[in-house]
């Protein structure tokens, strides 16, 4: 092997395979990736016949001469056809002998009949990449040990690029730590490199079409035809596909520059254009998503490009898309863009700030911008358009804004509908249940109407359905069913008249109805103890609405199936979602997710983790305060009861208290029963002193959920097996590969003592041996992921 080249061993594996039974080693990968260097390791040994491709007296051999492997290198240069009709009739005239092919390119198709039949192997760029291992090796030919940290950091900023480790192990080598200022002298010398080797080679219109594509991070060729203005666009991209590996597939029509050429292209941009063709290229890449309607992205490049009319005028028009206050959230890093004047003059835009400002609790701002529009309305006469449009706006919010609760909804709703049979406003549509399975909890908490659910269904049916159009199809009905399941009811037959209406929901309505109706039967399913029905009704709803494109649904969706996991004891499937959909952001609250935070609160509590459920909940508080969230406040002081009843922490019952206090004053029952056998032990401990005949009905109904599920939100490990503080350290200490000897050093106690410590920790996890310790405490969230 030649002085500091490694090879990887999955490489060299493939290569054996090749020399046993293969024909044919291409090697297919941009430079810089190590191709000739690895190709002259692996045949170091042997006699070979070298010939480059890209010479001008290049010819291949004779199958007569005497040669055993031919080496050919820069094959990409090879373009002729008839040269490779030639290869291939020569690989096919030597079945005992073998090639190596090095190339820029991917293989040309004349060469894929040998890969079909197993005689052709190809190493692509990301066979070759290195990782941590690689890294490691590399460094110590150069005589440099790096810590673990330095090894990540490595192989983070250079996306294991064999050239990239290479010139970071040359600079370090005479001793010099890894720093950000060497970062950026190695990224200099492989865009140099970049710069040399391949971007000076290419003919000025596909470097035009290089720089003019870098910008976005994935295009298809319509989109590469339109931010480039290059009609021949498409043999643009034909030509880097076949003859480079630096354009990659994302499917069949997108594609992507490999990160690191992209990262080069973006510095060659920043040198060779000046800022107003940078931005004309974003503005154009804005305007191709903007045809497309993905106003998402179209906001992304006209932000990057300045252009703020343009981003004002889609944030107007994609609130009329989509509607809801799922929307404001997803757009909100545009709305705080754009100048405050621009906003004053849209009554559109100043709605959205008003509910954008409430959603992130700030209601002072949330009024300021309402009293804006108001003043906006006052200004504008009976007749004119705009003012009609703020008097529309004002309606919307003074129904949606979440801090004004449901109270005066009574005397606004009937009035906006006076004002729409009049033809004095037009409404924007609504997201009654902000993307959540509920009505009486969704956008609003409409506990205060629970309370005369029936006469309300008689007296404001009509005048809902019409303020609300397509978002109140099936409403009405929906919403007295949940409201009498909330209290206990038996709501069977409710069921079997609603769902006949969903064929009218989906074909007059919104998918948030949709959501609701399917969310409301699966919860009676799992109420009466058929979780693997509900299971059935979330997962058809789900596989629906991702076909329909309905994404922003899914997140709940995924919640709630993970409720329905952890009632039925199937832990391992509730540990996936909060390993991989969870919210986890105790700073930062976003109130969209609270069915999310609540769930995810359920999965702490079943991992044995009550001081990281009350992190979870407590930024809630203010919120469910502010906006009366009384449904959701119950929910958080059942589960902070919980947490605090684990933790042995008598505060446990002034909260249980609360939620029991609340849930009696609008006759909830099933807003406690659901959490059935983990409330149960509190409610037997705790006095309280209301009413006796609602108790008893509640009493009943936790019982009922317990013996349904007995194992619901109960902890991995029983309070007699969680293992004591010290316990924890060696545990952690054992996980990272400590012996017994080295932990008894660290904790400054005797061997005898560390080897019954680990005795008493592999009983408690119910393991016998070291290794299976590690995996049990990882799944009991004893210990991070990462160790």
């Amino acid at each position: 092997m030649q002085d500091n080249i490694i090879v990887k061993p999955s490489v060299e594996k493939q290569f054996d395979r090749f020399l046993r039974q293969g024909r044919v080693l291409f090697f297919s990968a941009l430079c810089g990736f190590g191709k000739t260097a690895v190709a002259e390791a692996l045949l170091s040994s042997r006699e070979v016949l070298r010939l480059p491709a890209d010479s001008a007296g290049f010819k291949l051999p004779s199958a007569e001469a005497d040669w055993q492997i031919l080496l050919l290198d820069d094959l990409q240069d090879m373009q002729e056809e008839q040269d490779w009709n030639a290869l291939c009739e020569l690989i096919r005239a030597c079945p005992e002998r073998r090639f190596v092919l090095l190339s820029r390119g991917t293989p040309p198709g004349s060469l894929m009949a040998f890969q079909y039949t197993g005689l052709m192997t190809v190493l692509e760029a990301d066979d070759l990449l290195f990782d941590a291992d690689d890294v490691r090796r590399l460094l110590r030919l150069y005589g440099v040990e790096a810590a673990d940290s330095e090894i990540d950091g490595i192989l983070k900023e250079s996306v294991g690029y064999p050239l990239g480790v290479a010139i970071t192990a040359r600079c370090m080598s005479p001793g010099k730590p890894w720093t950000p200022e060497l970062v950026a002298r190695v990224f200099r010398e492989v865009f140099l490199y970049f710069e040399t080797a391949i971007y000076r080679r290419f003919d000025l219109p596909v470097r035009r079409f290089l720089l003019e594509l870098a910008p976005f991070e994935s295009f298809d060729l319509e989109m590469a035809r339109m931010v480039s203005g290059d009609p021949r666009a498409g043999e643009q991209m034909d030509w880097l596909l076949r003859y480079t590996t630096m354009l990659r597939y994302d499917d069949c029509q997108r594609f992507h520059f490999w990160s690191g050429f992209r990262a080069f292209l973006l510095w060659e941009m920043e040198r060779e254009y000046t800022e107003e063709k940078r931005k004309a290229l974003f503005s154009r890449g804005g305007l191709y998503y903007e045809l497309k309607e993905d106003y998402a992205r179209a906001l992304e490049c006209y932000t990057s490009g300045g252009d703020h009319s343009k981003v004002s005028e889609l944030l107007v028009r994609n609130a009329e898309l989509h509607p809801g206050m799922g929307h404001y959230a997803e757009m909100e890093k545009y709305y705080r863009s754009l100048p405050e004047a621009e906003i004053l003059a849209s009554p559109s835009l100043m709605q959205g700030m008003s509910m954008l400002c409430a959603l992130a609790m700030d209601y002072e701002g949330s009024e300021r911008w309402y009293g804006e529009l108001q003043a906006f309305a006052e200004r504008c006469g009976r007749q004119d358009t705009a003012g009609k449009q703020a008097r529309s706006r004002l309606a919307w919010l003074d129904i949606s804004l979440p801090q004004r609760g449901v109270n005066g909804l009574t005397e606004t709703i009937p009035a906006v509908f006076r004002l729409l049979m009049n033809k004095e406003v037009t409404l924007p549509s609504f997201s009654v249940t902000s993307a959540l399975p509920s009505i009486m909890n969704g956008g609003k908490d409409f506990s205060e109407w629970s309370k005369k659910d029936d006469l309300l269904y008689k007296t404001l049916r009509l005048p809902v359905e019409t303020v609300l159009g397509r978002d109140g199809v099936g409403l009405a009905d929906c919403a007295i069913a949940e409201s009498k399941f909330e209290k206990g009811e038996d709501v069977a037959g409710r069921m079997l008249s609603l769902l006949p209406q969903l064929n009218e929901v989906r074909n007059r309505g919104t998918p948030d109805m949709e959501f609701a109706v399917s969310g409301l039967l699966a919860r009676s399913q799992l109420a009466n103890g058929q979780p693997a029905d509900a299971r059935r009704t979330v997962e058809a709803l789900r596989e629906h609405f991702a076909e329909r494109g309905l994404t922003r649904f899914l997140p709940n969706m995924g919640a709630l199936l993970c409720r329905i996991s952890l009632h039925t004891g199937d832990l391992d499937a509730a540990d996936v979602w909060y390993r991989e959909k969870a919210p986890r952001e105790p700073t930062h609250l976003n109130v969209m997710r609270r069915y999310q935070y609540l769930t995810q609160v359920m999965t702490e509590l079943a991992g044995g983790r009550p001081d990281a459920a009350l992190l979870t909940l407590a930024p809630m508080e203010p919120y469910i305060q502010n906006c009366a969230r009384i449904i959701d406040g119950i929910h958080l002081n059942v589960l902070t009861a919980i947490a605090l009843h684990r933790k042995k922490d008598e505060r446990w019952r002034e909260r249980l208290t609360a939620a029991l206090d609340a849930a009696a004053e609008y006759r909830f029952i099933r807003t406690v029963s659901v959490y059935g056998t983990a409330v149960l032990p509190l409610l037997e401990a705790l006095d309280w002193d209301g009413d006796k005949a609602w108790r008893k009905r509640l009493m009943a109904a936790v019982r009922t959920q317990a013996a349904f599920y007995p194992h619901f939100l109960e902890p991995r490990l029983a309070p007699g097996e969680e293992l004591t503080p010290t316990e924890l350290q060696i545990l952690h200490l054992l996980c990272a590969d400590k012996s017994n000897a080295e932990i008894a050093q660290i904790m400054d106690v005797k061997l005898p003592t560390v080897k019954t410590h680990v005795s008493h920790i592999l009983e408690k996890l119910d393991v016998k041996r070291r290794a299976e310790a590690k995996t049990a405490a990882k799944k009991l969230h004893l210990v991070p992921e990462e160790l």
